[in-house]
């Protein structure tokens, strides 16, 4: 049985092959038909930049009269572990093909488009035009790949490593379907580190934090809205998994309990991107698995009664994949990437992404063809914990404007009332958004003292430090916004931020009719001390009273998605007759059943879970398989 995935063969090629005339097991295509240009150009070599992720990227293209013979990154800040690829990758087809009509590279989309427009600006500079080295390339149809193996795991996230891994040491032929190009760009590469108990990394610092302890605070904040024995089974994992981590090269330090829940269960981990797990794609590796990058998987196979035999997928290439396997794992990471499926659970008005947009809810499709179903009540969002957002932003860390949503301030939806207890986004916004998802739109109303203030004093000392205000001095002592300036001059011109001298001018810009009422109410309740709507402590009633004022439009932002669909305590997917469907599993966010709604109360719980799930589903299946021979 080893192995059994070195049988590469698709059904047309298995013909040639027999006859002698292929070398090899892989696909043939012809070359791609390369773009020709009619540009003159001025020879000589030029740089151009392009926007990125994180910053500029710098490229430096060398010409010839009429042709691109050299081009290269020069510099750049974008992430480790996810630039790799499209710094190599991109310069090469654009040189290759005469054409800046590159595949994007997965997972690695920002570098990519940075690239591109970096060679474009120095095709303009060379006098060239660039529609001349915009060919599309036409390239050959593609044979299908069809793979023999033991496990098909869809996705190279958290989950799907770690299931990959237990599975491996159990002496289980895994292949690994990644729609990136490296497995440094799912969310658990570049998240923040996990949430997990009994872990050497506590021990060291005198921080143990049980599996009963963490266990007890999560079932008892989920009200019962998860299955009791997979997160019991999953926490009790989580502890050995990072110690198995560790021994193997895992770089982890012990966070603080920034949120006061009474234990220090998250780890950071300083590397990101692919080295931050790339020991376990060595691990596996070794043990003779196979990663499928750059392809997606699409559907699962059945035997047509029922048991799950294989999935099959598409590269970016356009090459078909058939992936034979005795189980499947899902754990493509939820759906923050599919418009559509956030629109459907939550509304027309846009989530802003943080995390991982290549997960676009494709496990969750492939388990519900198959027959699973979605778990109840679980969809909602990890939501970013720092600011709000807006889509018409450069987003939240280039702009400090964006902040004031996370303050305890006063909060409006579209007609300008108030909505909610403020202070749930000062104390546990990972957690707090629920209410804000339910307006779509919601809006940030102060006055010139607390604009300034904030860039003065910062909101900790402006609040007069107050000792019950835990998150704030965890997380805001000592720190002051760069919002006034320029960079409220941009957030006005982008279209989300907005000045007036009176309340009912800042009311119309946005059509906010109830905005006057509101303020009126509530610098009242504040003058009184007393709220007496929703009970915000005290010290967050700050008076919106000293014109000028200022309103700020904000929509929900989140790092990853939770709703997925139903599971047991094997992870298995359930089927409308709550009955495990054979040979099919789903980890990590994909599985419903692990996860409540609203988010945890303590940070890292969704990286955490995930982690453990797919050691949980990785020894799972190993004994499922192991069981059918």
């Amino acid at each position: 049985m080893k192995n059994r995935f070195k049988k590469l063969i698709s059904v047309t090629l298995a013909v040639a092959l027999a006859a002698g005339s292929l070398a090899g097991c892989s696909s043939q295509t012809s070359a791609p038909e390369t773009a020709a240009s009619s540009s003159s150009l001025k020879a000589g070599t030029y740089t151009g930049t392009g926007k990125g992720k994180n910053g500029d990227v710098k490229v430096e293209v060398t010409f010839d009269d009429t042709s691109i013979t050299e081009a290269k990154v020069l510099e750049h800040s974008e992430t480790a572990g996810i630039f790799e690829t499209p710094v190599e990758k991109i310069p090469q087809q654009i040189i290759e093909n005469q054409s800046v009509m590159a595949d994007i590279v997965s997972g690695a989309t920002y570098t990519s488009n940075a690239i591109i427009e970096a060679v474009k600006d120095c095709i303009t500079q060379a006098g060239g035009n660039v529609e001349d080295f915009s060919k599309e390339i036409q390239k050959s149809a593609k044979e299908e790949e069809v793979y023999e193996t033991q496990l098909a795991i869809v996705g190279a996230g958290g989950a799907g490593l770690m299931a990959a891994l237990y599975a491996s040491e159990q002496g289980i032929d895994v292949i690994v379907l990644e729609k990136a190009a490296t497995i440094g760009s799912s969310n658990a590469a570049v998240a923040g580190g996990p949430s997990t108990s009994s872990n050497r990394v506590q021990e060291a610092e005198g921080e143990g934090v049980s599996a009963d302890e963490l266990y007890n605070y999560m079932y008892n904040y989920s009200q019962g809205t998860v299955n009791s024995l997979l997160l019991r089974k999953t926490i009790e994992a989580g502890g050995p998994m990072i110690n198995k981590l560790l021994d193997m090269g895992l770089e982890a330090t012990l966070r603080p309990d920034n949120y006061g829940v009474g234990f220090r269960a998250r780890l950071k981990l300083p590397v990101k991107g692919e080295d931050r797990f790339k020991m376990v794609q060595n691990f596996v590796e070794g043990k003779g698995g196979q990663f499928l990058f750059e392809t997606t998987g699409e559907h699962v196979i059945t035997d047509g009664q029922g048991k799950v035999i294989g999935v099959t997928g598409t590269k970016a290439d356009g090459t078909p994949v058939k992936v034979n396997a005795d189980a499947v794992l899902l754990a493509t990471g939820g759906y923050l990437g599919n418009k559509e499926m956030l629109a459907e659970h939550f509304g027309n008005v846009g989530i802003i992404p943080l995390g991982n947009t290549l997960s676009t809810g494709d496990g969750i499709s492939m388990a519900l063809e198959s027959g699973g179903v979605l778990e109840k009540n679980s969809f909602s969002l990890i939501f970013n914990e720092f600011a709000g957002e807006n889509e018409k932003s450069e987003g939240w860390q280039k702009n400090d404007n964006l902040k004031y949503a996370i303050y305890g301030g006063l909060l409006v939806n579209n007609e300008g009332t108030r909505f909610m207890n403020e202070e749930i986004m000062a104390t546990k916004p990972l957690a707090g958004g629920e209410e804000i998802l339910r307006q779509g739109y919601f809006y940030s109303i102060i006055d010139e003292e607390y604009f300034n203030a904030m860039s003065e004093v910062g909101i900790w000392d402006y609040l007069g430090q107050p000792e019950d205000w835990y998150v704030g001095k965890m997380t805001q002592e000592g720190k002051v916004l760069k919002a006034a300036g320029e960079r409220f001059d941009t957030a006005v011109k982008e279209g989300w931020a907005y000045k007036a001298d009176t309340i009912e001018e800042l009311a119309q810009y946005f059509g906010l009719e109830n905005l006057p009422e509101t303020v009126k109410e509530y610098n009242a309740m504040c003058e009184a001390g007393v709220d007496n709507t929703f009970g915000k402590s005290n010290y967050f009633m700050t008076a919106v009273d000293e014109g000028p004022y200022y309103v700020f439009q904000y929509q929900s932002s989140a790092w990853g998605t939770l709703g997925g669909v139903k599971v047991d305590d094997k992870l298995r997917v359930i089927n409308a007759d709550f009955e495990p469907i054979q040979g099919l599993y789903a980890a990590g966010v994909d599985a419903g059943s692990l996860f409540t709604t609203p988010y945890y109360g303590n940070e890292g719980a969704a990286l955490g879970l995930s982690l453990s799930s797919g050691s949980v589903a990785g020894t799972e299946i190993a004994n499922y398989i192991k069981g059918l021979k």
